[in-house]
């Protein structure tokens, strides 16, 4: 186990007067500032928030983790290893499952059903986020293979009826995080084996890629979400890190973790009602930090319960 968690079993502490000033230094995460939830998750790469504010994980052996006021349980398993989550408007949720190369759909009350697993004639590779638009449509980063050299991810489209098809053919570079910025213009892509994120215009599939933000030498950027004024949350799993990204291209760390004890190799983030929560693959539990973003648009439609293998395009 864990070394913070034999000498803190249970530290919660609520770090409200650390309200996160962007202008100032950068966090340095202690027990004082970062709020710590759930114990004992497996690893979790994911955190996504309901519409009703409950935080969901997920962990490496398929695990679907459900956390609220009342404590954490899992309730429900796809049996694979769980990257992004992300939920739709009746409270489903849509888990990228890289063990089993597919997506899968839970309801609230815990079925599990395999959504897709291919598009179009194209398996997937390492399905790792998705993030839902305003018309509906599921983008979804398939990473493939994490030592190409040029790289061989593409980001893939379920359809509001259910087909689905190729939105970006790349070739993309470990495309892992995703996100729409408020003006539903831009679809940003963190790609993690190129120490960058780029953008691709929603409305022209396949447009041209730029890049929106490079990143130091050796960052690992994974998940990412929009804030409200335009500002870019970038999860990283090297180092122990959130950076913001400026919309003039800058980036600066947000909170550092020196040690790896509270914020340890993080990957997906989510902002919700005045705090920034944090995944943390390397550690046991979710983190989080007071801070003065407010998320972007957050588009949640009803998704089909099933995807026919008859209906891609």
């Amino acid at each position: 186990m864990h070394l913070y968690y034999r000498s803190h079993p249970r530290r919660r502490r609520r770090a409200d007067r650390y309200v996160l000033n962007l202008q100032r230094q950068p966090m340095i995460a202690t027990p004082d500032n970062v709020t710590l939830h759930g114990d004992g998750l497996d690893h979790p790469e994911s955190v996504c928030i309901g519409a009703d504010g409950v935080l969901y994980a997920g962990g490496e052996a398929g695990q679907i983790y459900r956390i609220d006021a009342d404590g954490q349980r899992e309730f429900a398993s796809t049996g694979g290893f769980i990257l992004g989550l992300t939920c739709d408007g009746a409270g489903a949720i849509i888990a990228c499952d890289c063990a089993q190369n597919a997506l899968f759909r839970i309801t609230p009350g815990g079925s599990v059903a395999r959504w897709c697993d291919r598009v179009g004639e194209r398996p997937l590779v390492n399905p790792n986020h998705g993030v839902f638009t305003a018309d509906g449509r599921f983008l979804f980063s398939n990473s493939g293979d994490y030592w190409s050299a040029e790289g061989d991810g593409f980001i893939g489209c379920v359809h509001p009826d259910s087909s689905t098809d190729v939105f970006h053919a790349g070739p993309l570079r470990f495309p892992n995080g995703l996100a729409i910025d408020p003006d539903g213009r831009w679809l940003y892509i963190a790609q993690s084996t190129a120490a960058n994120i780029v953008r691709v215009p929603l409305d022209r599939p396949d447009g041209s890629t730029e890049i929106a933000f490079d990143l130091p030498a050796g960052t690992i950027p994974d998940g990412i979400c929009c804030a409200a004024d335009g500002s870019l949350v970038i999860g990283c799993y090297k180092p122990d890190a959130v950076l913001l990204g400026h919309p003039d291209g800058s980036s600066a760390p947000i909170v550092e973790d020196p040690t790896g004890e509270l914020i340890s190799r993080p990957t997906n983030v989510a902002l919700h009602d005045g705090r920034l929560y944090i995944a943390n693959l390397g550690g046991w539990h979710l983190a989080s930090i007071p801070t003065d973003l407010t998320p972007g648009t957050i588009h949640r439609p009803v998704t089909n319960s099933e995807i026919s293998d008859h209906e891609n395009r």
